[in-house]
């Protein structure tokens, strides 16, 4: 698109749905978008939607919806084959900390990028992102554990989180 303008795929988990669709954003990575509090809904185009405990059932196709960014748990950009990859997510920092996360239906195992040691009681009362990227993610649903989902890096909301940490190296 031009004047800035990408569109691309997302997918995003409730805690009781799977919502996929497109967002057109304006010079501007998903990231940002998610964590600017001046927005609060992400207009989506051509959505599927289906429920979290039986994810291959869609129960919707719409042209266009609003998905409120505090009903998000988690979302990610998945390969876009058609199209070049959208910016980055996020710089990378330093310090590399490979954490579990618990969500409602779905736990997440990846990375998170620090500039100093891993302070999860910071991450959980930051007021300066909603939105926590981890890298190397594997996202396992909780109505099906055999269900994962591997992806470069995902986005959780902070307030969904009902656990975190940090995981020993071995």
């Amino acid at each position: 698109m031009s004047d800035g303008q990408t569109s691309f795929e997302v997918v995003a988990f409730t805690r009781n749905h799977v919502i996929t669709g497109y967002l057109s954003l304006h010079d501007q990575r998903l990231s940002d978008y998610l964590n600017d509090r001046r927005t609060t809904l992400l207009q989506l185009r051509n959505t599927v939607v289906s429920r979290l405990c039986d994810p291959e059932n869609i129960i919707a196709k719409l042209n266009s919806s609003i998905l409120p960014k505090k009903g998000i748990s988690l979302i990610f950009v998945p390969p876009q084959p058609d199209s070049p990859l959208p910016r980055r997510f996020i710089g990378y920092t330093k310090e590399r900390h490979e954490v579990l996360v618990a969500l409602e239906g779905a736990d997440v195992r990846g990375i998170v990028h620090t500039t100093g040691p891993l302070d999860a009681q910071q991450i959980l009362t930051s007021l300066s992102e909603s939105f926590l990227p981890i890298t190397q993610a594997t996202v396992t649903l909780g109505a099906d554990p055999k269900c994962t989902i591997k992806q470069d890096t995902v986005l959780v909301n902070v307030p969904e989180i009902r656990f975190i940490g940090e995981i020993p190296p071995t």
